[in-house]
């Protein structure tokens, strides 16, 4: 049940629902303070407000219980929750609260942005989010005077008036156009002044920090919520070959807009080696990746891959390097089963322990090296072969997709052809079913029938789809 609240509440269209209903409640507020009590259509506008109001909680509510850490949720949704708080009838200044949902919709704004391209994200994120706080300032500024001084005081009692009050109290830093005279009201003109010193200051840094990033060969790293990271690969360990791995992931369409989390033990981030890659969806985590609470920090219950290397980031034999590697397979697997897991290790005899673990693949890299070098000894020609088909960035890729259901029951020499003559792909293995576990056949007898549920291996210049 959890997994299934926590899939809808990160869907894209409900996040683009929960954007568009902000704006409408903060609409419907300032039409409700201006609209006259006793007119007509004054408990329609209150009631649909209360509505959608309503539907904020129980989205909290449901953030809440599938919240992983309960104090996490209250440091991360605190003004969310003041937003909320009903309006009692003789505190109708709470009201106001509400604007602070604008804050919210700039956090999802950006996240849309991120999914759509990194580029927009890392270039109107900022803006969006200082005129949504500008607004915030503004409209609740207004909303306020006009509550508080409404009745008595002549400069506040139409709302158009009290807006452009602190419009340009904002931009001056100071009263303009009227003056509170009572505590609230020379409070809230207070917060409003303040805000626009603020809101230059923060102005001021933005552009500075803007005009330096495009001065910048690479991208600044960004900070991240990482419970808002959804079905992101997560790589334990750093060494020499991770660099090439990320590159390699990149250049694969289907990864490039997904979150890349590294946790290691970090001194410092490896600029030097991230020359290659696009940093806007990478993010260093510095921590012990065989920690369980590390794990849960970077979201590991939630990210559909995980890679674990041999780390190097600190001085370690082989051996407690391979220690460390199957330490933290053990804890992942038993964090989030339905994880696919690829470690590296350095020593064949430790894969057993990996095995039953339910790691889906295990390298040896010193043996990987050493075969390509062994099939070069014997046919130089060969090994330009294999790094092309190990390389996503050109020519042609391996790539695995499931059977087609229209497919089963043929040969696999048939399968062979239609590969070739459909999608212009070659096909040299099947994945299947085999005593619990998964089991590869490369170049099966042309015989040999195939099932639904097997995974068909191919050789081409582009994946595939349709054949999946």
């Amino acid at each position: 049940m959890q997994e299934r609240i926590d899939r809808f509440l990160h869907d894209p269209l409900v996040e683009i629902g929960l954007i568009l209903l902000i704006l409408l409640s903060v609409t419907l507020l300032v039409a409700e303070v201006r609209v006259d009590r006793t007119a007509e259509h004054y408990s329609a506008i209150h009631f649909a407000g209360n509505l959608i109001n309503g539907l904020f909680i129980l989205e909290l509510a449901a953030r809440y219980r599938i919240a992983q850490s309960k104090r996490r949720f209250f440091r991360q949704y605190w003004l969310d929750i003041l937003s909320v708080i009903p309006a009692l009838p003789g505190f109708r200044i709470l009201r106001v609260l509400r604007m602070l949902r604008l804050l919210r919709a700039g956090v999802l704004i950006n996240r849309r942005l991120a999914s759509v391209s990194s580029l927009l994200s890392m270039g109107f994120g900022a803006q969006i989010g200082l005129f949504l706080l500008l607004g915030v300032v503004i409209l609740a500024g207004a909303l306020a005077i006009h509550l508080l001084e409404g009745g008595e005081n002549a400069a506040f009692q139409r709302l158009p008036d009290a807006v452009w009050w602190s419009l340009f109290t904002v931009l001056a830093g100071e009263p303009v156009g009227g003056e509170a005279k009572s505590t609230a009201g020379r409070f809230v003109t207070l917060v409003v002044a303040a805000g626009g010193l603020t809101m230059f200051a923060v102005f001021t840094g933005v552009v500075s920090a803007i005009m330096v990033q495009r001065l910048k060969v690479g991208m600044d790293m960004k900070d991240l919520d990482l419970d808002e990271l959804r079905e992101h690969i997560i790589i334990c360990g750093w060494n020499r070959s991770a660099h090439i791995l990320l590159a390699e992931l990149q250049s694969d369409a289907s990864v490039k807009a997904r979150g890349i989390v590294i946790v290691a033990e970090f001194e410092q981030t490896p600029e030097e080696d991230l020359k290659r890659v696009d940093r806007s969806r990478i993010y260093f985590y510095s921590g012990d990746y065989t920690n369980i609470e590390v794990l849960e920090e970077v979201g590991m219950r939630h990210a559909s891959q995980a890679i674990l290397l041999a780390d190097k980031t600190l001085p370690r034999s082989d051996q407690d390097r391979d220690a460390r590697t199957v330490l933290a397979a053990l804890t992942i697997e038993k964090l989030n089963p339905r994880i696919l897991t690829c470690a590296q290790l350095l020593d064949r005899k430790n894969n057993v322990q990996l095995q039953v673990a339910g790691v889906e693949d295990v390298v040896i890299a010193d043996e990987v090296s050493g075969h390509l070098i062994a099939t070069w000894s014997r046919h130089s020609a060969l090994t330009r072969v294999f790094m092309e088909l190990l390389s996503a960035e050109t020519g042609n890729n391996l790539y695995k997709v499931i059977l087609p259901r229209a497919w089963s029951g043929i040969s696999f020499q048939e399968a062979a052809r239609r590969s070739k003559e459909e999608h212009d792909a070659l096909l040299v293995a099947v994945e299947r079913e085999d005593k619990g576990g998964r089991e590869t056949v490369v170049n099966p007898p042309a015989s040999a029938t195939l099932s639904e549920g097997d995974w068909l291996i191919l050789i081409a210049r582009d994946e595939p789809r349709a054949a999946g």
